[in-house]
């Protein structure tokens, strides 16, 4: 594993993602300057996510069928100036334009970045992208705290200031690509390019269904565990906002260990463990009535889903080894979507049955998402490096 590289690339990815997790926290100045819509408001977050999580397959193809692109830095340039233009706007359209261009900045830089973790990370692909993608996990972390602290340093304007960071990461990362060292080559003396390997779509489709099972039950616990601590155990919102702090945290963690076990012991069996574990800490979860042990049962849950990540991620390049950037945008993107688009169905639920059923729902999930990790087979080859 070449740590060089796999340190610039999660710093990247923490410089993209910079620009995502900004927004929520740019959306209440854009209210007050503008005077917007809370449905006005709501649809810059569509623009931006959905927009770019349903389009990133889609430049995954791009980058499989055009290696040597530089997609990655282009990505990161595109989302960086698009959401510093934000401040400079004043017409909504031309928001929206800014927001949804930064989003596609963001579906252009993933699953080219994840072709370079994966061609820089050699037989340690577990733990290459999990550093990976502890830098897009930082990165949403600290957006917020920085989009906040610029505009209130200088009004809108000071989004101004994600552009040179974008910039210069972009160079970084255009600097690294053109001078990476020549690739190895591939047994019996063909070259990596010249190795066949045989795509597993039906294993892909089983593993992207556990993928969505996996992405409702992450984002769904997210909206509505702060909901649940408020209404039934009379927290306050900083209380709740310090319980999603923790499950991030947990969540890094357990990105880290993942990936590390992975290696180690097979991409597949840490998913199927992972998801084994999850089911029964969620089972138990709405029976738990002292705060102390809620917590230390969302610090596992947080773990185990996380856990789960980068083994699933190099899974499915490992499955479609011909199309390893269309892979990552279904990874990382579409099937995420998909998870975050059920949120409002299990808010009808909560509104009919109340909030425990939710989580009730959500051990569901977790079971059948562990009955479809059981159909999936070992790879059936050892993947080479990738080429970028």
């Amino acid at each position: 594993m070449h740590k060089k590289q796999i340190a610039l690339a999660s710093l990247s990815h923490l410089c993209c993602d910079v620009n995502t997790g900004s927004l929520p926290a740019i959306l209440p100045y854009l209210i007050a300057e503008h005077g917007l819509s809370y449905s006005a408001t709501s649809a810059l977050m569509l623009a931006n996510s959905s927009l770019s999580s349903f389009i990133q397959p889609l430049f995954g193809l791009l980058a499989d069928r055009n290696p040597q692109t530089y997609f990655m830095p282009l990505g990161i340039l595109i989302a960086g100036l698009a959401m510093a233009s934000v401040g400079f706007v004043e017409n909504y359209w031309a928001i929206f334009c800014a927001v949804g261009l930064s989003g596609i900045g963001a579906a252009l830089f993933h699953p080219a970045a994840m072709r370079f973790t994966n061609s820089v990370a050699g037989a340690k692909q577990g733990t290459g992208t999990s550093i990976f993608s502890i830098g897009g996990n930082i990165g949403f972390l600290i957006g917020p705290l920085l989009a906040v602290a610029l505009i209130e340093w200088c009004d809108l304007r000071g989004l101004g200031l994600l552009a040179p960071l974008a910039l210069i990461m972009a160079l970084l990362i255009f600097y690294e690509i053109k001078h990476l060292p020549p690739k190895p080559k591939a047994p019996f003396g063909k070259s990596v390019q010249e190795t066949h390997l045989k795509n597993d779509w039906k294993a892909f489709n089983l593993m992207v269904i556990a993928v969505i099972f996996r992405s409702i039950i992450m984002i769904c616990f997210r909206v509505f565990f702060p909901l649940y601590l408020i209404a039934n155990f009379s927290q306050s919102k900083s209380a709740a906002a310090v319980a999603l702090t923790i499950f991030g945290l947990s969540g890094i963690i357990g990105n880290i260990l993942g990936g590390l076990l992975a290696d180690r012991y097979g991409y597949s069996i840490i998913v199927k463990i992972t998801y084994l574990l999850l089911i029964p800490c969620l089972v138990v979860f709405p029976f738990l009535e002292n705060l102390v042990l809620i917590y230390i049962d969302l610090i596992i849950i947080a773990f185990m889903v996380y856990a789960s990540y980068s083994p699933i991620v190099v899974l499915g390049q490992k499955y479609l080894p011909n199309h390893v950037g269309f892979s990552a945008g279904i990874t990382l993107g579409l099937s995420i979507s998909i998870g975050g688009l059920f949120s409002p169905v299990l808010g009808l639920v909560a509104d009919t049955y109340g909030l425990l059923y939710v989580f009730y729902a959500l051990s569901i999930f977790a079971s059948l998402g562990f009955l479809f990790t059981l159909l999936l087979p070992k790879p059936n080859y050892q993947a080479y490096e990738v080429a970028l």
